[in-house]
């Protein structure tokens, strides 16, 4: 089966229809999120071989689908985890294959388990996966993959953020890239990257709807990097922009879709930020 054919076959399940009665009751119909989450079963797995690499996706009776893609020269023993989370008015099937994330993993060159979890869709929706080693467990055990023995990434876009902070405590967190996604929880990432034990934090800010707040931000963080705009090649980061415990990045060619629609943004972060 093609990857397009995948595509059409996961996708296929229209979403529910706003129950009639319930609209005119004046209750709200379900968000993306939470309409997945309610027609996807543990009973659900699909796995898949392509000539660029390996994607699983599984179901969860409450949790939704997570889905799971790692490259063919794939190796555990010196991979790193990478989580990307999705932000409002999508659920996780329409931000892996409407935004072609597995392309995206792809062009990275990373070696790396990525893994793409089901989150909120709107400001009602809870957070749905609380614990990042419960995620991370389910991933290797249902995936049938072996975890990396790296740091963990996680790459955050837009109202991901709430689910990011539920994460912050996990000691092998490693790098947090927020790609306009500071609409909250300022105190929380201050901490965190501030955290001297257990190695250095590295939050890497991307700004475009949030340009101005991100600012605010900064004024803590003297040592933090600045670039005026995202970088048009991979390999114009320095060593001490890859190397910065805070580096910020505003959009000036990306809006806040584009920063992930594009195809551009996230593997250019991947790739010059691991070098």
């Amino acid at each position: 089966m093609t990857f397009g054919a995948l595509v059409a076959v996961l996708t296929a399940a229209a979403p529910l229809a706003p129950d009639a009665g319930a609209l005119d009751a004046g209750v709200a119909p379900p968000t993306p999120a939470a309409e997945l989450i309610a027609r996807t079963s543990a009973r659900e797995l699909v796995t898949q071989l392509y000539d660029d690499g390996h994607y699983a996706r599984f179901g969860t009776d409450d949790k939704g689908p997570v889905h799971a893609w790692w490259p063919r020269f794939y190796r555990p023993e010196k991979a790193i985890t990478v989580v990307y989370v999705h932000g409002f008015y999508d659920n996780g099937d329409t931000a892996f294959f409407g935004h072609k994330l597995a392309t995206q993993f792809r062009d990275s060159g990373l070696n790396a388990l990525f893994v793409v979890p089901e989150a909120p869709s709107w400001r009602t929706d809870d957070v749905v996966w609380k614990d990042l080693e419960e995620l991370l467990v389910a991933v290797e055990q249902k995936a049938k993959v072996k975890r990396p023995t790296g740091p963990i990434w996680v790459v955050a876009h837009s109202g991901a953020y709430r689910t990011t902070v539920e994460w912050l405590k996990h000691e092998s967190l490693e790098r947090v890239i927020l790609i306009d996604a500071l609409y909250g929880a300022d105190d929380d990432f201050h901490a965190w990257v501030e955290l001297t034990e257990g190695g250095v934090r590295h939050l890497t800010l991307v700004g475009f709807d949030t340009a101005q707040r991100t600012e605010w931000f900064l004024r803590k963080h003297a040592d933090a990097v600045k670039l005026d705009d995202v970088p048009f090649l991979y390999d114009t980061f320095t060593t001490a922009q890859k190397n910065a415990r805070l580096l910020y990045l505003q959009s000036e060619r990306f809006d806040h879709m584009e920063l992930i629609t594009s195809g551009k943004v996230m593997p250019l972060l991947l790739h010059a930020l691991a070098k």
